[in-house]
């Protein structure tokens, strides 16, 4: 082996160890059978959400994660097999990964890294059916504004109670 292509897969190492550990969530997927319009496909719909795709060699990143507390996900790396590094967030990325396999039997999630843990293929689905950071943000600022909300409309009540008084007399009086 020349010594160009050993520096070659060198900075290939290095590089994937920094997309491992610069994510937030690291997937991996059996991407056998998808064609090449698909795999585009799947990067157009992650990469608007923080997430990027590479088809990787499996010998280069079992050294990549050599080491490291991803080092137990070695075992998935077999096959032909994709990453996806959730860069943002990772609820939305892993529910794009579902989504996209809905539609394919032969797109498989194989597990992943997600907050310090090495997971299987089914930890990933079920990361999918958690609600995503906005909405959670959306839910809980609900819940902040509900008490000031309803003090509001106390304060108000004597108010529109008076004008529906008066509402009342006033149409009494102009009914007679």
């Amino acid at each position: 082996m020349s010594s160009v292509a050993l520096a070659q897969k060198e900075q290939s190492v290095q590089e994937l160890n920094q997309n491992f550990t610069g994510a937030q969530a690291s997937f991996l997927v059996n991407y056998q059978g998808c064609t090449c319009a698909d795999i585009t496909g799947l990067r157009r719909k992650l990469k608007p959400i923080g997430a990027d795709v590479a088809v990787i060699k499996n010998t280069l990143a079992c050294r990549a994660i050599s080491g490291t507390s991803m080092e137990k996900m070695q075992d998935m790396l077999a096959g032909p097999t994709a990453v996806i590094w959730a860069k943002k967030d990772i609820v939305t990325p892993a529910k794009v990964l579902k989504e996209f396999g809905k539609d394919r039997d032969y797109f498989k999630i194989k597990g992943g890294f997600v907050d310090g843990q090495v997971v299987d293929g089914s930890a990933v689905a079920a990361l999918a059916e958690l609600p995503s950071k906005e909405q959670l943000l959306s839910t809980l600022l609900a819940l902040i504004n509900a008490p000031a909300t309803r003090l509001l409309q106390t304060i108000n009540a004597p108010a529109q109670q008076l004008v529906s008084l008066l509402d009342a007399w006033r149409a009494k009086i102009e009914g007679k």
